[in-house]
């Protein structure tokens, strides 16, 4: 399924366990979200290497996910990279898949997966590395609320991650990154 079925190296591993968890309410079931819509954005600054530059880079990213009956999710993402040579806006991707069952895409493979009221995007980088966002989602009553965290991995023995820009496919090396700020609405 994943390349990336043992432990990997993160700057934020030791935040990764329980960081922006919800106080503990009503267990929640994927069907029980269906037609929940989630507004999520993050901001990661990272210290990157493209075309000759190495230098801070800061990527605003915004995900729109709509959760569907029989495991589907529809989401729209769209980056938009801050550097010294200004801002550049990625094209908007807007897609669908199922939950459980992985996708290729151009720097590797993709899937959903929802356990313990958490829905998690994981993507695995061909070229060592992957991409976790986690959303957790709690119920307390009527009232529906979400929180998100997200990180890049490291591969055991490899220094950085190598993929394809969001914004325009360039190769771009990660050496660092950090999440400095998330945001998470949910709404049915």
């Amino acid at each position: 399924m994943f390349p990336l079925t043992g432990p990997v190296y993160s700057e934020e591993a030791l935040h990764e366990g329980t960081p922006n968890q919800l106080p503990s309410a009503q267990a929640l079931t994927f069907a029980a979200l269906d037609g929940v819509k989630i507004k999520i954005k993050l901001v990661t600054e990272m210290l990157v290497q493209r075309e000759g530059f190495e230098g801070p880079s800061t990527q605003d990213t915004d995900w729109s996910i709509t959760i569907g009956p029989e495991g589907k999710i529809g989401w729209s993402f769209q980056p938009t990279a801050h550097t010294r040579f200004g801002d550049r806006a990625g094209q908007k991707f807007t897609t669908s898949a199922t939950l459980d069952k992985p996708w290729y895409t151009p720097n590797g493979e993709a899937n959903w997966q929802f356990a313990d009221g958490t829905l998690v995007f994981l993507r695995s980088y061909k070229n060592a590395g992957a991409y976790r966002m986690s959303i957790a989602l709690k119920q307390d009553g009527q009232n529906l609320a979400c929180s998100v965290v997200s990180t890049f991995a490291r591969e055991r023995g490899k220094d950085n991650i190598t993929l394809n820009s969001a914004i325009d496919g360039a190769p771009v090396t990660i050496f660092s990154w950090k999440t400095v700020s998330s945001t998470c609405d949910v709404t049915r």
